[in-house]
């Protein structure tokens, strides 16, 4: 109970510093999604509610800072109408999903579409949260810092628990064992002090992301090294999770990373990114040398069809099971099942399934309405050219980072359902967003603050709609 109690002091602190200053909060709140997860562990009955702590401190960032993001918001779908217009578009479906969840479990189980919808709107605030927060590019450096410290400290509890220590604080949540059976292999899942192996290996492969942005920021591999160190440290998490969408998503960042910045790319550049790609193969063969941790290594080849499986993750079941329509929120949302026992929940595990019986088709192309127009505007922000303000190869990591969250939510529903993971993606974006805007904030600082600065619309000079 101590853990417990430490715990919630921490998050009555967090939420005082976040009511005194918004930015920090979110600073905090991070911090707090962290440690929600062994807090969780540590204390009798491992209540389910602690993994939402997080969304406590979120909701004091977003009443402490509502006046400027309510400003920023406004800016925000002034700039950007048509990606504000599809997102409305996809609120009506969101509704009439929610209507239809509570057609399927009854109005007296009417908590559990409620959730689901809940998850579904929580992120949509930290992307303005983010286009909000981010006024300068060294912030941004400022809060990759940050999450690198945090994350490679939380990231000691998966070796341990591959090197067998007994800890209430390691392992997968509810589970003793947590096995994957591949042909021929068996592969424990490691979770570390976080809750799942889907979580701990998101956060190894943003931690492998960061790394390799700050590294190629650096440019030199004189300079570069420590960043290198952190990239590989990421990476061997991702391999030994024993989940393979972990090194999806790092595959996914460095593809897409390379598609927005490889023909600005310098000699010194190119030599770092090639030193960074040696170093994560070499993680990987060096587990292979070891027969216990060979395993992992073996995990990681996949084929193409077993890449498109995962992708596709029973859509084309799922649709002919549940009609056009689905069946609803929360019938494939995890934590719903804990508000009604014995009710019947999907099996999807991939994201386009869990879409596809939640939202149904409609749903689903509302979705990707809002996917086009908002990749529209992504490439174009991720494409600019530096400017005194904003360098490109940011804006190509954070488009990088985007893409192998967006594959990793493809994936992995699990992931999706995670308020750190699916808050962060959010805010990261969001983040993305405002480097388009850095040019007139820097000019509008120079006559007023620029949390109070929204002025009227213009053509930015990185991008608008």
């Amino acid at each position: 109970m101590a853990v417990t109690v430490i715990f919630a002091a921490f998050l009555i602190l967090a939420c005082s510093v976040a009511l005194v200053d918004w930015r920090r909060g979110w600073l905090l709140a991070i911090v707090a999604g962290v440690l929600q997860d062994p807090a969780r562990k540590l204390t009798p009955g491992t209540p389910v509610v602690m993994s939402l702590s997080i969304v406590i401190v979120y909701a004091v960032v977003l009443f402490s800072g509502q006046r400027e993001m309510q400003q920023l918001g406004r800016e925000f779908a002034r700039r950007f109408v048509n990606l504000y217009a599809s997102l409305l578009l996809l609120f009506v479906f969101l509704a009439l999903a929610a209507v239809n969840g509570i057609v399927t479990f009854g109005l007296e189980n009417w908590k559990v579409p409620f959730l689901s919808l809940f998850i579904y709107c929580l992120p949509i605030p930290a992307v303005i949260l983010g286009y909000a927060w981010l006024q300068k590019e060294e912030q941004l450096l400022s809060l990759f810092r940050f999450y690198a410290i945090l994350t490679s400290i939380a990231l000691i509890g998966t070796p341990l628990e591959y090197f067998h220590l007994r800890s209430p604080a390691l392992g997968t949540v509810g589970i003793e064992w947590n096995l994957r059976f591949i042909t021929g292999i068996e592969i424990p899942l490691l979770s570390g002090f976080y809750r799942a192996p889907d979580i701990m290996g998101w956060h190894a492969a943003t931690l492998a992301c960061i790394g390799v942005i700050m590294a190629m920021y650096r440019r030199v591999p004189s300079k570069a090294w420590p960043w290198m160190v952190v990239a590989g440290w990421g990476f061997l998490n991702c391999v030994i999770s024993g989940r393979r969408k972990a090194v999806y998503m790092v595959a996914a960042f460095a593809a897409a990373f390379l598609w927005r910045y490889v023909r600005r790319m310098k000699i010194t550049e190119v030599i770092t990114f090639g030193l960074l790609g040696i170093l994560l193969a070499g993680v990987v063969h060096q587990l292979g040398q070891n027969e216990e941790s060979s395993i992992y290594a073996r995990g990681t080849v996949t084929t193409r069809e077993e890449v498109f499986g995962r992708l596709e993750g029973g859509l084309s079941g799922t649709i002919e099971q549940n009609g056009f329509l689905g069946a609803g929120l929360g019938t494939a949302t995890q934590g719903t099942q804990h508000l009604m026992q014995g009710g019947a929940f999907g099996w999807q595990e991939g994201g386009l399934a869990k879409l596809a019986i939640e939202l149904g088709i409609p749903g689903m192309l509302a979705l990707a309405v809002l996917m086009i127009i908002m990749m529209q505007l992504l490439l174009r922000i991720s494409g600019h050219p530096d400017i005194p303000e904003s360098s490109q190869l940011l804006r190509a990591g954070l488009f990088g980072i985007f893409i192998g969250d967006a594959v990793t939510f493809l994936a992995s529903a699990q992931a999706y359902s995670d308020p750190l993971l699916t808050l962060f993606t959010a805010f990261t974006l969001g983040c993305l967003f405002a480097c388009s805007q850095f040019d007139e904030r820097a000019r509008a600082a120079l006559v007023s603050p620029p949390a109070l600065t929204t002025g009227p619309a213009r053509v930015g000079a990185v991008a608008t709609t």
